[in-house]
């Protein structure tokens, strides 16, 4: 008799980790701190300061993308630039500075604020680290996964990547997708920051038995990371029950949860058909009505956990 091999586990956190946490990491927390840069006389300064009084939730990657793009429909924006070229190198001087500051202000946020230890993020992490099978851990976030672990009596450290960089030591990276942009914005593009990296986000997620995710919106700053995983589930053919991957997604509240599933859709995701070809779920960490939800989770990463697979024999 032999040990049947061990099954890799992914984890990936977005900002709603961070939220849930306490921690005032939003886009709207740094335009409205004493962090956020202001510039009177820069065009694209303007631009966002607009957007973040008039927006509730203000997604700064988001206003860089509309502003920069080539498709932009603000025909206004083109008159200035083409009758004043150095606006462009104005803005993207200024886009160079807000990285600065946001990684000043992150950093700042990440040092100074208490974060709530008994939150549904913090139970999430201690059921992952303690199920021993989690070899992929992926962070959207600045922030430090293991000072936030070691705030919760995890000492041991978590090996994790960083898909955007990290305040620790100034990478972050901010930007637009792979959008065509208008000449001089290239810089904009996350894939051209000297800290851009190659990370294996896709074929963890394809080998995985069971993945978390909390706090990702699935929208278009996602969608890129995301879309062929799901397609890949929705548009194969029927998988077999004991083949089929734990998917549990970890959002807010109902219409959250509702704008993450129009987003699935704007993938061009069948929702029915994920819910067929998976063991998929969204779960409400500020709906009580979801606590069995929970439970069963908690209950079911607790038994499938390292010690279950090392010990699980088969006959060959």
């Amino acid at each position: 008799m032999k040990k049947r091999g061990m099954e890799g586990h992914v984890f990936v956190i977005g900002n709603g980790f961070d939220l849930d946490l306490g921690l005032k990491t939003k886009y709207s927390n740094f335009a409205d701190s004493d962090f956020w840069i202001k510039d009177d006389k820069n065009q694209m300064c303007k631009y966002l300061n607009n957007s973040k009084d008039k927006e509730t939730w203000f997604d700064l990657e988001g206003e860089l993308l509309n502003y920069s793009k080539r498709d932009n429909d603000d025909n206004s924006i083109y008159v200035r630039e083409m009758r004043f070229p150095d606006i462009v190198e104005g803005n993207v001087d200024y886009f160079k500075k807000l990285c600065g500051s946001l990684n000043d202000y992150i950093e700042k946020v990440q040092g100074e604020q208490e974060i709530s230890k008994e939150c549904v993020a913090c139970n999430v992490l201690r059921a992952v680290y303690e199920n021993g099978l989690f070899s992929s851990v992926y962070s959207f976030n600045y922030t430090d996964l293991n000072r936030i672990a070691k705030q919760i009596g995890i000492d041991k450290g978590i090996k994790y990547t960083h898909i955007h960089g990290c305040v620790a030591d100034k990478s972050i990276i901010l930007g637009v997708d792979e959008t065509e942009l208008r000449k001089g914005y290239e810089c904009f593009h996350k894939s051209s920051s000297r800290y851009y990296r190659s990370h294996d986000l896709y074929n963890s997620l394809i080998k995985a038995k069971e993945i978390v995710i909390f706090g990702l919106s699935l929208g278009s700053v996602d969608y890129s990371y995301f879309d062929a995983f799901f397609r890949r589930i929705t548009e194969s053919g029927l998988i077999a029950e004991n083949k089929k991957q734990y998917i549990t997604i970890f959002t807010l509240n109902d219409e959250s949860r509702l704008s993450l599933v129009s987003n699935l859709r704007n993938m061009g995701i069948n929702i029915q058909r994920l819910y067929a070809q998976s063991h998929f779920q969204i779960i409400c960490t500020g709906d009580d009505g979801e606590k069995k939800e929970l439970e069963n989770f908690y209950a079911r990463l607790k038994k499938f956990n390292r010690k279950f697979y090392l010990n699980r024999p088969i006959i060959m």
